[in-house]
């Protein structure tokens, strides 16, 4: 791909004051045409993020409606543009003043503040002043500018510009469409702007600002006439709305353009984002031609002596330990010899220095003979994560390989897999919450019949955080019982409720360990199983030492679980609670977070619990997991050589 973009350059998003519109702006070069193709052979399915700029991103699949003439263009396809835009400093300053470009998606919450049936206070609680300081932020930035630039979508069917112009004291409205429109929208979204400055207003006074008055609310709407910057097809609405966001000064637009050069700009924006330097996944590997082959650079590594010499010896057979697997002229090898030599000694190995993210089939295979010696699963996997290991440059280590959204956003950084395979440390919050979401996952793919009677729900670490015990800002500490009731939402693909699961595994950290309540809603039962030793101040009653946390639960779980099951009135602080006996006692604490995940896994199977203690092998074989994770919209970033061990990896299984 990256051979596709070299030697690429656009003109837009306008990259300077001087410069005027040219036939090459909106038409698509022979090298765009050749990148567009290439990335039109990429399979929508599993998604791939193919664009990433600031805070927006596009899959694939998304950028299908740059490809299709008569399609709608998405929020993710204008707000990656909007990010060029507002990236060009001169764009920033115009005749009008200085210019603020809003997102798509700002125009949804702006609506429904201006929903009068609602009040304020159930908008913005006074407890929750996670929305009333976001709120503020966004007041303060509009005030800190001359014009605002407010993207409208009508029920997605249609897109265009409105601008709040301070100095003019009006709201600009810049339709392709004329001035026929309801602007039903647009004035509820001005209200919603109106209740959040009069509710700042009331927390703080508002001066050293830009704008002569602050009653928005009240200013005149002004439809421009575009001239010839006016749409005649039924599609190309988000073409005009970027053009008009780029173009407009205030008072007209700096530049002119037809609906011809729209209907051709639409497969050039498509190259325009692809190849923008500010796209952090330019260049990536995102797919490969079976004609293509990357045999990596030896200059990417440093590689290890083999400890035989694949040369001399030729493999017989294997067998116990005392045969002879081996032979040549030093003498036999047996397969005593092969476990010192590719196992014991695997440990006391020289370190391997890797410079950057390269990753050769070498490095990769170094070790392991894949001609004269079977290579096993394990041993594909301590290859694999030893490469991770040893990976010391700054930048690679901060890319994220692991990336899911549902039901939100969790990134997995090459620094955080280091995390998990070092021994002598727990589990950070995010990859604990990434390895719930797996085993929810999992679960959701088991028969219907299999769950019917032990539904389980997993929970991740938000409710914890939630109810305080967690280190965040002060005002989080109370939640809203919205935002708990969040927390107890079911994975999306198990298509039930919490309501309808008779366990409940909730994780819980004391001390910086983790511990588990299990929550049982057909017996009424709460379990604790805690994996630390039993400190001395609470010997002689070990429930002391989970009192104060079973308090705070059992208050939040009640307003939380009566939001999803109205009337809900149990109060599970009353159930009978019982402590896990017979379970592995971590001294160190630096692998209860494991022993957790294989709790809440085994629980409900009716069957003992039995823990698998080689913290070593848990570790491997979970980073193997998150790197092979199906929804995994990162896995592009992996280097190609690590994505084709993963898939030998899963052969072996």
């Amino acid at each position: 791909m990256e051979s596709l973009i070299v030697g690429l350059s656009h003109n837009k998003p306008k990259n300077s004051v001087a410069t005027a519109i040219v036939r090459e702006d909106y038409i698509c070069t022979q090298g765009d045409l050749a990148l567009i193709d290439f990335i039109k052979e990429i399979p929508c399915e599993p998604r791939v993020e193919v664009v990433l700029i600031d805070d927006a991103f596009v899959e694939r699949k998304w950028m299908e409606c740059l490809f299709q003439p008569n399609a709608y263009l998405g929020d993710e396809v204008i707000d990656c543009y909007i990010n060029l835009i507002k990236a060009q400093k001169h764009l920033k300053c115009r005749s009008g003043g200085r210019v603020h470009i809003e997102n798509a998606f700002q125009f949804n919450f702006l609506k429904r503040d201006g929903d009068v049936e609602i009040k304020t206070e159930e908008l913005y609680p006074n407890k929750d002043m996670t929305q009333i300081c976001s709120a503020e932020r966004r007041v303060l930035l509009y005030l800190d500018h001359d014009m605002v630039f407010i993207p409208i979508n009508i029920r997605e069917t249609h897109w265009y510009l409105a601008v709040i112009h301070a100095r003019n004291m009006e709201i600009q409205v810049l339709d392709s469409l004329g001035t026929s429109q309801d602007r039903k929208d647009l004035t509820d979204s001005i209200k919603g702007l109106q209740r959040q400055i009069d509710m700042i207003s009331q927390r703080k006074e508002l001066k050293d600002h830009r704008w002569p008055d602050l009653q928005v609310a009240s200013w005149p709407l002004r439809e421009i006439n575009m001239g010839y910057a006016k749409q005649t097809d039924s599609s190309s609405c988000g073409l005009f709305l970027l053009n008009y966001i780029e173009y407009w000064t205030g008072d007209e637009l700096s530049d002119s353009f037809t609906q011809d050069d729209m209907s051709h700009f639409r497969k050039k924006m498509a190259a325009i984002l692809l190849s923008s330097d500010l796209n952090k996944r330019r260049g990536c590997l995102l797919y490969k031609n079976e004609k293509e082959v990357d045999s990596g650079s030896p200059s990417d590594v440093e590689i290890l002596e083999n400890p035989t010499d694949s040369n001399k010896r030729k493999l017989l057979h294997v067998l116990d330990d005392s045969e002879v697997v081996f032979e040549d002229e030093e003498g036999p090898i047996t397969q005593a010899d092969l476990q010192r030599w590719f196992v014991d000694d695997w440990d006391k190995r020289a370190h391997v220095k890797v410079s950057n993210d390269g990753c050769t089939n070498d490095f990769l295979m170094v070790g392991l003979s894949t001609k004269d010696m079977p290579v096993t699963k394990a041993d594909s996997i301590d290859v694999l994560c030893d490469y991770i290991m040893a990976i010391e440059d700054d930048t690679t280590l901060e890319r994220t390989w692991v990336r899911s959204f549902n039901p939100f956003k969790i990134e997995i950084s090459v620094k955080d897999l280091q995390n998990i395979l070092t021994t002598t440390q727990d589990m950070i919050l995010r990859c604990f919450d990434m390895a719930v979401r797996l085993l929810a996952n999992k679960e959701s793919r088991r028969p219907k019949e299999e769950i019917i009677n032990n539904r389980k729900h997993y929970m991740d670490m938000r409710f914890w955080r939630m109810v305080g015990f967690g280190k965040l800002p002060k005002y989080h500490q109370d939640p809203t019982t919205e935002e708990l009731a969040k927390t107890l939402d079911c994975w999306p693909s198990m298509n039930y409720y919490i309501t309808g699961c008779r366990y409940v595994l909730m994780p819980w950290k004391f001390n910086g360990c983790y511990a588990l309540f299990v929550i049982d809603h057909v017996k009424k039962h709460v379990t604790f199983i805690d994996f630390t030793p039993t400190q001395d101040w609470c010997k002689h009653m070990p429930y002391k030492r989970f009192a104060e946390a079973i308090i705070m639960a059992s208050k939040k779980y009640k307003i939380a679980y009566s939001k999803k099951r109205s009337a809900w009135a149990e109060d599970i602080f009353k159930w009978e609670h019982t402590i896990q006996t017979g379970v592995p006692i971590d001294l160190r604490g630096f692998n209860t977070s494991y022993l957790v995940l294989q709790a809440m896994a085994m629980w409900g199977n009716d069957r003992r619990l039995k823990f698998v203690g080689d913290a070593k092998t848990l570790r491997r074989n979970f980073v193997i997991d998150l790197l092979s994770y199906e929804d995994n919209s990162c896995r592009y970033a992996i280097p190609a050589n690590i994505q084709q061990r993963l898939i030998d990896i899963a052969k072996k299984d």
